[in-house]
Order: structure tokens, then sequence, then C-alpha cells
């Protein structure tokens, strides 16, 4: 008896052992370790880190693949394309049987049916290069040759390069028809007459979208404490206080009052460009290494973007990460479209702060505080970012190719035109 209940003992130890190692498993992939010098922080990722973000969370980190983005994205895709079906936006029919018979192929076929910007995109190019060498899905040609265009599987089609007259007058049922448009606004009245199928855009309820201006993925492996403290010093040492901006186009005009208010409490701001009016002599342009240097001396970029559309977050704003700056964010009207692809922590609203004074007081409050500074750059430990179109269109052919395999609806824009300009 005794004997027995030794055993009994010993196994509710146990029990309460194993519990405890599950408990902690699950417990420290939450937390990040920041080492300010010698103050230790914790910080706990939020609960619903997986709810807010298209990109996988850091405890993904040695078993992530581009299927985790397709599949969140795909969430958040079901909840925006209801809005558009009641906008009468778009008509989804679901289990098509047209796309059920698809889904049988076993190999897909895109055509690039125009040029993008009066030029071949992808033609004479390697699968490989187009939809990426770790695409999990293989079974996807591209082609530009015009023979195939009554049995291609897609027919891409750029906004700017379609000649309506030049359509096929007999349309392929089974065939998706891809408008790309990247763009907000702009799209052909006689777009809407067509019906087109899918759409590869900045939006993110596009059939086609990751990766549209920049993309934020995990690295292949985290950034130790000593690097990205060491990263954090040297910026704060080495940076100005400054915020830089590079702006062409003078006729959005809800920015520039924005600047001109901004400027007012917070001087320490170098434009480039001829939107402002000190500065027309300034021939310092975006994409020469004078900006290349600025944005690696100074602490802030104005990522003020031309037009305040849900969605619309360009390269001003993926650069500014690449370089090291803190983006300072005017333009979506919604704060959780950028927060949705953007790394955590990683930006400045100014729809947070209830008058430009109070985000001027911030942003000398970041100037100063080696801390603060740091807070916005811990995601570097464990994410990084792409912008250049080399590396990210493959993400978005790729997405393309996920498509073609997963899809069992049938898709139409009955109004393709409230697609790109009701949420601007």
């Amino acid at each position: 008896m005794k004997g027995r209940y030794c055993c009994i003992r010993l196994f509710r130890i146990f029990i309460i052992l194993l519990t405890i190692c599950i408990l902690l498993l699950w417990l420290i992939p939450l937390v990040v370790f920041n080492f300010n010098n010698e103050k230790i922080e914790i910080i706990v990722y939020n609960e619903n880190f997986l709810d807010n973000h298209l990109y996988p969370p850091p405890w993904y980190i040695l078993n992530w693949t581009i299927n985790d983005y397709f599949i969140r994205k795909d969430i958040f895709k079901k909840i925006e394309d209801q809005y558009a079906i009641n906008k009468k936006q778009k008509i989804v029919v679901e289990h098509d049987f047209f796309n059920q018979k698809k889904r049988k192929k076993t190999n897909y076929i895109i055509l690039e049916y125009t040029t993008v910007f009066n030029e071949p995109k992808f033609c004479g190019k390697s699968q490989d290069f187009i939809f990426g060498k770790q695409c999990p899905y293989r079974n996807c040609r591209y082609t530009c040759d015009r023979n195939s265009s009554t049995f291609a599987d897609v027919l891409l089609m750029h906004r700017s390069d379609i000649h309506f007259d030049q359509l096929p007058i007999e349309r392929n049922p089974e065939q998706i028809w891809l408008y790309w448009h990247d763009e907000p606004g702009g799209v052909q009245n006689q777009a809407i007459s067509y019906q087109f199928n899918w759409t590869i855009s900045y939006r993110f309820n596009a059939e086609v979208n990751i990766g549209a201006y920049g993309l934020t993925i995990l690295r292949n492996k985290p950034l130790s404490f000593k690097e990205v403290n060491s990263y954090i010093n040297e910026q704060f040492s080495n940076r100005q206080p400054y915020a830089v901006w590079f702006v062409s186009n003078c006729k959005p005009k809800a920015r520039l009052y924005y600047y001109d208010q901004l400027h007012l409490y917070y001087p320490s701001i170098k434009v480039y460009g001829d939107c402002v009016l000190q500065n027309k002599t300034n021939h310092c342009h975006r994409h020469s290494h004078c900006e290349t240097f600025e944005l690696s001396k100074n602490k802030f970029y104005l990522a003020f973007e031309s037009q305040s559309c849900r969605d619309y977050i360009t390269e001003k704003f993926w650069r500014s990460l690449a370089y090291g700056t803190i983006p300072i964010v005017f333009g979506p009207h919604d704060k959780q479209s950028v927060e949705k692809i953007a790394p955590p922590n990683s930006f400045i609203y100014t729809g947070d702060f209830i008058s430009v004074s109070k985000l001027a007081e911030y942003l000398n409050e970041i100037g100063r505080n080696r801390t603060l500074f740091g807070e916005y750059h811990q995601w570097r430990r464990f994410y990084q970012v792409l912008h250049r179109p080399e590396d990210i269109e493959h993400y978005r052919f790729c997405e393309l190719c996920y498509r073609l395999n997963t899809n069992e609806n049938r898709i139409y824009y009955q109004d393709i035109n409230k697609f790109f300009l009701e949420q601007c």
C-alpha cells in the first residue's frame, strides 16, 4: 500500500512538472528581452499579434514560409471582400464550376498580354526569376507568346498599356483577365464593361497584392541582443535629429499644409524638391547618392503619401525603413492599413497626436532620448524590409500562382472604378 502511495505521488509530481514545462515552452517564444545598457526590459508581444499583422510573429522564425503570408492575407481578404460585395464592386460566385474544373489542372499559363509602362516586363526572364526559387507552387508558367491567348489561364493587362479596341472579341469563359494597377484612381471607364476577374494592386483585398511596394519578412536568423543594441547606439549617436522629405508632386495640398504647420514647431526639416519655396534651388533628387546620404544621416523621414487612400503605402515608407530612419506617416486614412504590413512599432502616425505641436514635442523627445529612439528599431532584431522591385516582385507572382492553385470562386469586378476610388 505504501509503495502504491509513493507511485501516485511521483506520478502527480511528474504531471505538475510536465505542465510547467509546457507553459514555459509556450511563454518563452512570446518574450523578447531588450537590453538597454544595464537596464533589462521584458516585452511581451501583444496576444492579438496574429490578428493584426500580415507577417508571421517572431516565434515562427525557424519554420516560416511564404505560404504563411498567403494564408494570413486570405483571412483579411475574406473580410474586406464582403464589403466590396455589399458595395457592388465585386461579384463572387462561390465554388464555381469552372474553377473546380481548373483546380484539376496540373499547370497554369500566365500570358503577359500587354506591356508594362510600354516595355515588356518579364519576357525572356526565367521562371525562378519571376516566381522566386522559394515559391512552394512550381506549376505556373509565364509567357509573352500571344499565340497562347486563347488557351492561357490568365491574361495579364497593365492599366496604362491596355488598348481596349485590341482586346479579344470572343472571351474564353474559363480565362482570368487580370487588371494590374498600383495607383489610386485613374481607372479607365471602359474597364467597367469588361468585368475583369482579378486585380493585382496595392489594395489589400486585390487578388494579388503582397509586396506591392514593400514587404516585412522574418530574418533567417535573429540578430543578437548585442548586435541590435550596438546598431541602435551607433544610429542614435551618428544621426542628426532632422526630418527629411523628398517631394516632387506638388498637387496634393493637404500634406504640404501639414508640413507648413509642422515646420513652425519643428524647424529641423530638410525638404528637397520644387514644392517648398525656400528649397527650389536644391537639386538633391530621389534615388540619388544625395538621397542615400540624407537618409543615412538623419533620424526621421516624412513619409507623406500623395493620396490618403486605404492600403496606399508606397516606396517612400519602405525606403525610409530600409535606410534606418523612422518614418512619420501622413497618408492612409486608417492606421491599421500601415500596422498590418509594417514592422511592429516602426513608425510614427500623425493621427495619434491631437495637434502638430504635440508631434513636434514628441520628435524632440526622441531626438534626445536613446531609449525612446531605440524602441522604434527593436523590430530589426527579428525582421527586415524589402523594397527594391527585384526583391519583392517574385512574391507577388508567387501569390498569383498560389491563387490559381487554391481559388475555388469565380470573381468579377462589377464596378472596378468604385473598387479603386471608394477608399480615397
